[in-house]
């Protein structure tokens, strides 16, 4: 993670690796207390909007605009996948900005002190998972094993579910049971096909790209885009189910007789 702060745009720029190391920086700034929230388990992921900062100098908290951006594909061809954040506050004296700078970059460290030691094989992990709350969970999801992988999809929630996917352990064939739930939202679908698009040998997966286009939860215009680098035979499953939309069946038959014409 990268912190700088910018005096001519008064705000802070906040560079991160990845999206799993965002989670645990969220996670971080609600546990430290530097971020107010009313309640502690709805971490604001993906971290955007407005807050109130409590700055360790001051009595009391300041108002914060988070602006977040997605790495470019320039970026992601660097090594840089992560979100970039721009932090602006209300102006005010000149060090207000650096100790803004000060409380980003010397957060208490909270996610790497109590996942230390923890995310080793243990006897009852199903019994150490059941125990975390909502928020730990979500964070576990980014650095689980295949063991802590197999127990959150049994508590499928949309955002378990997303950080699931941002985990770099995470296997192909965990993408596609995930990508066939449908408890999944339209931003864990999305998050899906940025995968498959960023890795080729996922991309070459008839069952990932057929099940994304066939989830309800799957935008519309995005599900119509995957259907035309589906197989015949996949395309004919899709005319043939009774579940599926009926754009999405009737792009797949319009495709079908394109095909054969």
């Amino acid at each position: 993670m990268q912190v700088q702060s910018e005096a001519k745009e008064w705000r802070v720029v906040v560079r991160l690796d990845n999206d799993a190391e965002e989670a645990s920086f969220v996670y971080d700034l609600v546990q430290s207390g530097r971020i107010l929230l009313d309640n502690k388990e709805h971490l604001p992921l993906p971290f955007r909007g407005q807050f109130l900062f409590k700055l360790p100098e001051r009595p009391r908290p300041i108002s914060i605009q988070v602006a977040r951006f997605e790495a470019s594909a320039g970026d992601v061809a660097a090594g840089k996948a992560g979100p970039t954040l721009l932090v602006s506050c209300p102006r005010g004296a000149e060090q207000l900005l650096g100790e803004l700078e000060d409380a980003f970059r010397e957060i208490p460290p909270a996610s790497a002190e109590e996942f230390q030691d923890k995310t080793a094989g243990r006897a009852d992990e199903f019994g150490r998972i059941h125990k975390m709350t909502f928020a730990q969970k979500v964070i576990f999801a980014t650095r689980a094993g295949a063991g802590g992988r197999a127990i959150l999809m049994q508590q499928p929630t949309p955002l378990l579910m997303l950080y699931l996917c941002k985990n770099p352990l995470i296997t192909l064939t965990e993408v596609i049971q995930i990508a066939k739930l449908p408890s999944i939202d339209a931003m864990v679908a999305e998050y899906m096909v940025k995968l498959l698009r960023l890795n080729p040998q996922w991309a070459m997966s008839e069952e990932l790209k057929s099940a994304l286009a066939t989830n309800a939860k799957t935008p519309i215009g995005t599900a119509l885009s995957l259907l035309s680098y589906l197989s015949v035979r996949s395309l004919r499953h899709i005319c043939k189910a009774g579940e599926v939309r009926n754009a999405v069946k009737q792009a797949a038959m319009r495709i079908l007789s394109e095909r054969h014409g």
